[in-house]
């Protein structure tokens, strides 16, 4: 039965939705949904929304807890869930969700899901910590549901007190709708000369073995364990010419330390991409001879499983959010936020034939579990679940 429901996503920021809801939501739409997409403007969501074949309203929202612009966007929501009386509010990422909640509830909607795509409280301290913890629990008392990314975070949730567990939900092996691993994320789609060419241009061409991460570079994301981890490992084998790629940009926000962004700097083994456009990031992917991904805290790991699918190797912390992206010892390895376990989960992905093995394991996992193909119907059949 079809889910014939006008249903209103907000989020924070429009690439939120754009990287996690793109073809989902048409999915939906054919499925029988009205969906209206709420976030702050970008010059993007008017062709996201014509060919997810849903309307793009545009609320101001800020990232940061600023009480005056975060009532100002609440009362926007009000209006604007009064004029489209939907049949479920969905609330994304932390202001965006806190925003439709309460708004959602005022208005006495029936159906009001947080998607609690990660939590931000478990690398901070002190009051600081608590706080966030308590808005977290606020957001998902005003929820009739609250859709977790991830089993692990499910599992955080409950022992935080953050909802009861009968209040919330997974989708499948987690993800908010997986990834496309076939026509994406797909080693065979991978031109060879094309590769080749980017390789050269990041001058890491004809090396013995090339680590790699994707993500923001930054203090929660485990990058400097990950330098420190990649050093000693280095100085173990300097006979080989091994090379640390960090695929993406640093982090204004949670900045890197001086110390390492010095060793960065200097280090010739150390590749920065910079800013990587998102139809090439399998070819980056594809340079890899293994993934690792030390980070402290995800809502799900996604760039994991995107290295997976294109038949890479493993090494993930065991955060929240990250120990989901692997089954150990076959699609990969846990390692502990420090040095030495990075350095000798390097070590132990020096052999070639454990390399393919785990990488040809990620991908059959990846599309039994986590292809959009697979995950879509699942997130259809959840909303039937939960809304009424």
């Amino acid at each position: 039965m079809p889910i014939r429901m006008k249903q209103i996503h907000i989020f924070t920021v429009f690439t939120t939705s754009e990287a996690f809801f793109d073809g989902q939501f048409k999915y939906l739409v054919d499925q029988g949904a009205e969906i209206i997409l709420v976030s702050s403007y970008n010059e993007r969501a008017e062709s996201f929304a014509k060919r997810n074949d849903i309307r793009f309203v545009s609320v101001e929202m800020p990232r940061a807890m600023a009480l005056g612009a975060i009532l100002k966007a609440i009362k926007a929501i009000i209006r604007l869930i009064k004029q489209e009386t939907p049949d479920a509010v969905f609330g994304h990422t932390p202001v965006g969700a806190l925003c439709a909640m309460i708004a959602a509830k005022w208005c006495g909607v029936r159906n009001r899901v947080y998607y609690r795509h990660g939590v931000i409280y478990t690398t901070m301290n002190g009051i600081k910590r608590e706080i966030f913890r308590l808005e977290e629990k606020f957001v998902a008392a005003l929820a009739t549901a609250v859709v977790n990314v991830s089993h692990s975070l499910n599992r955080l949730a409950v022992k935080d007190g953050l909802n009861p567990d009968k209040k919330q939900f997974v989708i499948g092996h987690g993800t908010c709708g997986g990834i496309d691993a076939k026509e994406i994320f797909n080693p065979v789609l991978i031109n060879e000369k094309k590769k080749i060419e980017k390789a050269k241009e990041l001058g890491i061409a004809n090396v013995d073995i090339v680590f790699g991460f994707c993500g923001r570079i930054c203090v929660d994301k485990g990058i400097p364990e990950l330098v420190d981890g990649f050093l000693a490992f280095r100085e173990l084998h300097p006979e080989l010419k091994a090379i640390l790629l960090l695929i993406g940009v640093m982090d204004e926000r949670d900045i890197l330390p001086q110390a390492t962004k010095d060793t960065i700097g200097s280090c010739k083994d150390i590749v920065i991409t910079g800013w990587v456009d998102k139809v090439d990031i399998p070819y980056f992917y594809s340079m890899l001879d293994v993934f690792v991904f030390p980070s402290h805290r995800e809502g799900f790991g996604m760039c994991a499983i995107e290295a997976s699918a294109m038949e890479k190797p493993l090494l993930v912390s065991r955060a929240h959010g990250v120990e989901d992206t692997i089954v150990e010892h076959k699609t990969g390895e846990y390692i502990g936020l420090n040095a030495e376990s990075i350095c000798q989960g390097m070590e132990k992905m020096l052999d070639d034939d454990l390399r393919v093995l785990m990488g040809k394991a990620g991908r059959k996992m990846v599309l039994d579990w986590y292809d959009s193909h697979v995950m879509w119907p699942q997130v259809s059949e959840l909303y039937k679940r939960i809304l009424k």
